[in-house]
């Protein structure tokens, strides 16, 4: 059960990369994922943030240029319409 729940969870995380990506870069949630902040993190051990888990997911899974393969999905969807 809990497995599921895990799988599940990665699954929709890197589902929402994908959207993310293929976004125009004039929406919010776009702006926020690319946004890079100015002030130094404290110091001690990083937070992991949510890009860091997804990353981790992603060379668990051996995937590899994933951001390309947002964009091929985004020139299919565009062709199909």
């Amino acid at each position: 059960m809990y497995e599921n729940i895990v799988r599940h969870i990665k699954s929709k995380r890197l589902s929402w990369l994908g959207h993310v990506e293929r976004m125009s870069n004039e929406r919010v949630a776009k702006t926020i994922y690319k946004w890079k902040p100015y002030a130094a993190r404290p110091k001690g051990r990083p937070r992991l943030r949510w890009e860091d888990d997804v990353r981790n997911d992603l060379r668990k899974m051996g995937v590899k240029n994933w951001k390309q393969r947002a964009q091929e999905k985004k020139e299919a969807m565009e062709r199909n319409n």
